[in-house]
């Protein structure tokens, strides 16, 4: 079953820098088949607003939050 965690940062983005949380979700470890090294999965989902950023072009016609997701896999190193 899949564990849950709440990622903290910050992103920058041209010249502002804003702090960011990201719901964070542990898929797992397996071991690969080729190799064998281990694989580790995480999930990350969250949302921010251009507007923050300073980001205003395009204003009336996109939207003011962008939805953001990261599917991460880290290989354990030889």
């Amino acid at each position: 079953m899949p564990e849950e965690w709440a990622l903290d940062g910050e992103l920058t983005i041209g010249d502002v820098t804003r702090p960011v949380t990201f719901a964070l979700e542990f898929g797992g470890v397996v071991d690969s088949v080729v190799g064998g090294r281990r694989h580790a999965g995480f999930e990350a989902t969250g949302t921010i607003r251009r507007s923050d950023f300073g980001l205003d072009f395009g204003a009336g016609l996109l939207g003011d939050v962008v939805a953001i997701q990261l599917d991460v896999q880290f290989v354990e190193p030889n």
